[in-house]
């Protein structure tokens, strides 16, 4: 009995010379168009096989579907797949020292992880902190995705509405949404700053920061405020673990690439 694949969209009947009929399922793929998996048995015969070419082939495969499974479920948006630090445009000196910062990030993640430093990526409207961001995470799941690393991708409003959501829930509870942000090794929480600013809204992100930072987990957050606004934002607490073992501050103040805004 086959397992069926996560992120399955479509399953049909397939039919293999070799080993007859299968279920061959449709999966879903990270920023590229969806692919059939093809015959199970066979599969795991050329992961097995005695060719080693054949071999090394059918083990890439694998290993590319397990890295697909953990970029999928950063859930970084549609919009955001495509975002890598390769294509960030660094058209002036000061988008140049942005991309540095944010590549310097990735390329020391073995010691970031390890302090559990955070990185917060501050500007202006439409300066591409998302790109940036989005693109820190998919190249830390690149690297590190087959050692068992996991991120996450969340705007500070769907972790505000998720707690909501457990209010009068017997199901899923308030810790558990919790748990699931502060369980990845890495997170980028976006849209920080658009909220309302009340004392709840501040207390959930507070709760999301200061867990991961008890855990030694590294976080990302992307904001259109600056420090001092953070700071009444978010409150001191949570911008000082942000900032603890020299935390990274990157700021985005050039104009927007959207135009007006």
């Amino acid at each position: 009995m086959t397992t069926k694949p996560k992120y399955t969209l479509e399953t049909r009947a397939g039919d293999c010379r070799e080993h007859g009929r299968f279920p061959d399922h449709l999966v879903q793929q990270f920023g590229t168009d969806p692919v059939w998996f093809g015959c199970p048995r066979c599969h795991f015969d050329a992961r097995h096989s005695q060719d080693l070419d054949q071999r090394f082939q059918a083990v890439n495969i694998q290993r590319g579907r397990l890295l697909n499974e953990r970029l999928l479920d950063t859930d970084i948006p549609d919009r955001f797949m495509g975002c890598t630090l390769a294509n960030w445009n660094a058209a002036t000196p000061a988008q140049g020292q942005a991309l540095a910062a944010c590549g310097g990030f990735v390329e020391a993640f073995d010691e970031n992880f390890l302090v559990g430093r955070s990185a917060m990526l501050l500007g202006t409207v439409g300066t591409g902190k998302t790109h940036l961001g989005t693109a820190m995470l998919q190249a830390v799941i690149r690297e590190y995705a087959l050692e068992g690393l996991r991120g996450l991708y969340a705007t500070a409003g769907s972790i505000i509405r998720d707690v909501k959501a457990t209010f009068g829930n017997r199901g899923r509870t308030e810790a558990d949404v919790y748990e699931d942000l502060i369980r990845p090794d890495l997170l980028v929480i976006d849209e920080v700053g658009v909220q309302h600013g009340t004392d709840f809204e501040r207390q959930v992100l507070f709760e999301v920061i200061n867990g991961r930072y008890e855990r030694v987990k590294p976080t990302i957050v992307v904001s259109n405020l600056g420090v001092t606004e953070l700071r009444q934002c978010l409150g001191d607490r949570a911008v000082d673990r942000l900032r603890d073992k020299s935390g990274i501050v990157v700021v985005f103040r050039w104009a927007s690439a959207r135009g007006d805004v």
